[in-house]
């Protein structure tokens, strides 16, 4: 029987001859070094050009210095084949009907996305629609799910639990194997995405199925270079949708500063893009340094881990939001920066090498899964590390089951023809 989880040979996609850039960068087998290679130079060369050459921007330096270690630890961990043994999922001890679990996670998502849209006290896109200023829309997108109250607090858990790895999955799987409903799942969370108007959530399904497209994995009319733009477009309008750099404040702050001030919605994603992370994991370092003397909170930035040992829980994130803009209206803005960050505040340097060879690791078994949906989410791992926890992006946004699922589910019966988008 053929193994549902792997698209056999005779049903790939033929590469051309001389394989695009685009497409050679994003395979799944060069994670390690790719990711290793971005960390290198969005959070070690980009902080020193800045701290030596543009602005003397505090911790910029220490950042530096976490994001090359951090760079070869990743290098290391991708290099491990502790789990190569345990995959492909072809040999997993568990086979579940695919059909039965795709209607079980969508019927389940489905369920809380329309109770989210009835409890809401305005939904932000409709508010849009009806003009509101984006001081009320931003608080608005705060109080659709961050600021719920009493037993829909859970709410921000469970969105991140399905959309953070599970549904993202799930949608490249459909497409990789061309399965009935695909459209009406992609178009639905689209809906669910901008009706709260966060600029790139949507992302989170379109990521894999650019990498699918990229990788030839799926057939389709549109060249994964348009592709990408028509993502660029996508969140440059929700930008313009939401009100993003419309202050109408002038300021003389260096554009590697939190308070900055874009001017228009494409300023606003370069800034948020390229200087807002960096500067994010310099201000967490401070206020690490400044505010707590330095000493490790030893997983007490995590609600999980801080109820396991007994510890009070940091709101770190809290906290470092405050430090640069101040608290927002409903208490709830956070700043999440790079995963280093959260490693060396809890575990020191330790934690930095550790937590950077878990990475390395977990790409490789993305890369070793030979399922073509599994691969599709490195790049949404990637992403999601980059800007923030591990142990967030493991726990709370559903990475840790959709690796469990990877070793020891096989979902039963695949297509096994070459798809078409």
């Amino acid at each position: 029987m053929t193994d549902p989880t792997t698209v056999p040979q005779s049903h790939r996609i033929s590469p051309t001859r001389h394989h695009s850039i685009l497409q050679r960068l994003v395979d799944a087998r060069v994670s390690g070094i790719v990711y290793a290679a971005a960390m290198f130079f969005g959070y070690c060369v980009i902080p020193l050009v800045v701290q030596f050459w543009v602005n003397d921007y505090a911790y910029l330096d220490s950042v530096a210095y976490l994001a090359f270690v951090s760079a070869v630890c990743i290098l290391l961990g991708a290099a491990i084949p502790i789990f190569d043994p345990m995959l492909p999922t072809r040999h997993a001890r568990f086979a579940v009907n695919e059909r039965v679990f795709l209607w079980c996670v969508w019927g389940g998502f489905a369920a809380f996305a329309f109770l989210a849209w009835a409890t809401a006290e305005r939904i932000p896109i409709i508010a849009a629609i009806q003009g509101a200023d984006p001081a009320t829309l931003a608080e608005l997108r705060e109080r659709f799910l961050k600021a719920r109250e009493g037993w829909q607090q859970s709410f921000v858990y469970i969105n991140a639990l399905f959309t953070g790895a599970i549904l993202p999955y799930c949608v490249a799987r459909m497409f990789a194997y061309r399965l009935r409903g695909r459209w009406i799942a992609l178009f639905f969370f689209f809906a669910y995405s901008i009706s709260f108007l966060e600029k790139a959530y949507f992302l989170k399904v379109l990521i894999p199925l650019f990498y699918l497209v990229a990788t030839r994995k799926i057939e389709s009319k549109i060249r994964p270079g348009m592709m990408l733009m028509l993502l660029v477009g996508i969140v440059g309008m929700m930008a313009f949708v939401s009100g993003a750099g419309e202050s109408g404040i002038v300021t003389t702050e260096s554009f590697f500063s939190p308070h900055y001030q874009p001017t228009g919605p494409i300023n606003h994603m370069i800034w948020r893009i390229v200087s807002i992370p960096v500067v994010t994991a310099a201000d967490g370092l401070r206020l690490f340094m400044t505010q707590f003397g330095g000493d490790a909170f030893f997983g007490a930035t995590s609600s999980l881990l801080a109820a396991i040992t007994s510890e009070v829980r940091v709101p770190f994130e809290q906290l470092v939001f405050a430090l640069q803009w101040g608290q927002n209206a409903t208490g709830t803005g956070s700043a999440n920066a790079v995963f280093i960050i959260e490693a060396y505040v809890n575990f020191g340097i330790v934690g930095v090498i550790v937590f950077s060879l878990i990475v390395g690791v977990m790409l490789r078994m993305l890369a070793k899964s030979k399922d073509p949906a599994a691969e599709a989410c490195w790049l949404l791992l990637g992403f999601g590390l980059y800007t923030a926890g591990l142990i967030g992006v493991l726990l709370s946004n559903g990475f840790l089951l959709l690796f469990v699922l990877i070793l020891f589910v096989r979902l039963r019966p695949g297509k096994t023809r070459a798809a078409k988008v």
